[in-house]
Parts: structure tokens; sequence; C-alpha cells
């Protein structure tokens, strides 16, 4: 075990390598795609391996580097169609029609998903803490520091968070899909269950986003061995507004597992 656990390393720090090295134009768009499709596809493979073969560890986390760095190709965040929407305005965040500033809490919840999408962490969590102050149940607010918690790998406040949204709102599909999302990375069966059970919700509802068809498509593919579910899962998301890349991405996937699925109606 301790070799398939070198290669687990080994391909995350190349995929991590090769980000950087795609990034300064080491790499062409090409280069980067080809390798970056089989170090994951490499990665994927020694991930499910050590699953079948270590005993889970009770509460922590599945292969928890390689969900970090899959969750970040896969999504862009939970909300991050109101980000684009927002910051693609011609307005600036908080501002009126009538160019006049609204420092209100909710007025103020865009500059800090601002600073959250941006990468400004420390920002948008003192922004946050401010707004949640003011107004301790605004649901848009609980859910972003939600994510800030979970970014910083403290599920239990993030899902303390996301169930006072729930109590109030059940069907928010943003709370439904980052809990469900916190959830199904848990080596507990229960939990997991409970994880797909919020994402079916979030699902159920056909929002447009398109986080909660790939995260359940993911979960369908990995954890449920689903490949019909997955490519279903795969399709709504493709049907919305994504991101080229992760376009690009969910496309191959699908094909990859459209071909596995022929392979085994072939050995039949």
């Amino acid at each position: 075990m301790p070799k398939l656990e070198e290669e687990r390393e080994f391909l995350l720090r190349s995929l991590d390598d090769l980000d950087r090295e795609h990034g300064t134009g080491e790499l062409t768009d090409q280069e980067y795609e080809t390798l970056r499709d089989d170090y994951t596809r490499r990665a994927a493979a020694v991930v499910r391996v050590l699953n079948e073969t270590e005993p889970p560890k009770a509460g922590s986390a599945i292969s928890d580097r390689f969900w970090r760095w899959l969750a970040v190709i896969l999504s862009v965040g939970v909300l991050s169609g109101f980000a684009v929407a927002q910051f693609s305005g011609l307005r600036s965040p908080g501002e009126t029609i009538s160019g006049e500033i609204d420092r209100s809490p909710r007025s103020r919840l865009p500059d800090a998903q601002r600073l959250f999408f941006t990468d400004d962490l420390d920002g948008a969590r003192l922004a946050v803490e401010e707004i949640l102050r003011d107004a301790p149940g605004l649901a848009g607010a609980l859910v972003l520091s939600a994510q800030l918690h979970e970014r910083a790998g403290d599920p239990l406040p993030a899902i303390r968070q996301l169930d006072q949204v729930l109590k109030q709102r059940p069907g928010h599909v943003d709370a439904l899909t980052l809990r469900g999302w916190i959830l199904v990375r848990i080596n507990d069966q229960a939990l997991q269950e409970e994880g797909i059970r919020n994402l079916d919700s979030a699902v159920s509802q056909q929002p447009d986003s398109f986080d909660p068809y790939v995260f359940r498509g993911f979960v369908a593919r990995e954890l449920q061995g689903d490949l019909d579910l997955a490519i279903q899962m795969y399709e709504s998301a493709l049907d919305r507004d994504l991101p080229p890349e992760m376009r690009r991405q969910l496309e191959a996937t699908v094909e990859e597992m459209r071909s596995d699925l022929d392979l085994v109606a072939e050995s039949r």
C-alpha cells in the first residue's frame, strides 16, 4: 500500500505543478489539458483502490486532499452563478440605480461574496461577520460563512449554519447543495447517505445553477458507481451556463463514461 500512497501523492503534486506551469506559460493549453486528463484518471484510479483497501476512519475525510483538489476543478463554488451576474453588471455592489450607496446588510453581501470569489478569504470573513452581526438570519450571509468554514476545513460550524438556513427555508438550493457536498466527503455511510439526500433535494428543484448537478454526478460516479445517473446529472449541468473549462472537462468525462458503459455492454 505505501507504493500506492506514494503514487497518489506524486500525481496530486503533479496536478499542482501543471496548474503552476500552465499559469506561467510553460505549458500550452493543449499540453495542459492532455496531461491533466491523464493525471486525473490515474489519480482517481489510485484513490479508488486505496478507498477499497484502507479501513475507513470514522469522521475523517475520504482522500481529503484529492477531494479538495477535485472540488476546485469541478465547481466555481456554490452561488457562482449569482457572483458572475453580480460582478459583471455596470453598477458596483451595493450601488442603487440612482447611484447612491445602500449599506444595508443585504446590500453589503455582494461585497463579501466578491472578496470570497477573488480569494480574499480574510476580507470575506470580516465582511460576512459584520453582516451577520447586523442580520443574524440572512440566508445568503449564512451560506457564505459556511463556505468559508468549509474552505478552512472546518465542516461542523458550516453544517450548523446551513441547518439554520434550512430550518427557515427547507428548499434553499445553495444550502442543500453545500451541505450535501460536505457530508458525502465524510467516511461515514449514514452521513454520506444524508448528503446524497441533500443533493437529490437540490436537484429535484431543477435549479438554474449547475453546482447541484455537478456534485450529484460526481457522487453517482465515484461513490455509487452509477454511470447512467452520473451521465444524466452531468448532461443537466451542461445545459446550464458553465465556465468553458468546466464544460470541456464534463464533456470529456461524459464521453469517457459512455465508453465505459459500451465496454460493459459488449462484455455481456
